[in-house]
């Protein structure tokens, strides 16, 4: 076996040194433990808003049946910013670990999921209440 010449023969390696030369395995580091804890956050708010979305087009369309259009509209989008204003309640309860930078992503995270939750809830719950349509053969 040949040494490399600058390499110090009389020392031996540890029996703790890997003699193949890749780093030892460490601990995971703060930083990748820190990102995963955001990431786990970030993740259960989103999943938050979009089942607030669901039961915001729930109500928005039971409450608003008995309502004209006009009234069921502006109920619907009321009860979608009280619903959001929830959400974001919710979320600061949950502790998020975010920097200083990256604080509006608590309100950010899953808005258009919520908007586009509540819509669908909306339109579907109320075609079912409202399903008066006969089944009468179009010519």
């Amino acid at each position: 076996m040949v040494r490399h010449p600058k390499k110090d023969d009389k020392k031996k390696p540890e029996p703790n040194e890997n003699p193949a030369g890749n780093p030892p395995p460490q601990e995971p580091s703060v930083m990748a433990t820190d990102e995963s804890r955001i990431k786990r956050g970030l993740d259960k708010v989103f999943w938050l808003r979009v089942g607030l979305g669901i039961l915001a087009g729930t109500i928005s369309a039971t409450f608003g049946s008995p309502l004209d259009v006009n009234q069921r509209i502006f109920a619907g989008f009321a009860i979608m910013i009280i619903m959001f204003i929830v959400s974001y309640v919710i979320a600061k309860a949950f502790r998020v670990p975010l920097i200083l930078s990256d604080k509006r992503k608590l309100a950010t995270t899953g808005y258009g999921s919520y908007f586009l939750m509540f819509i669908f809830s909306w339109i579907l719950i109320n075609t079912i209440i409202n399903s008066n349509v006969s089944s009468a053969i179009v010519h």
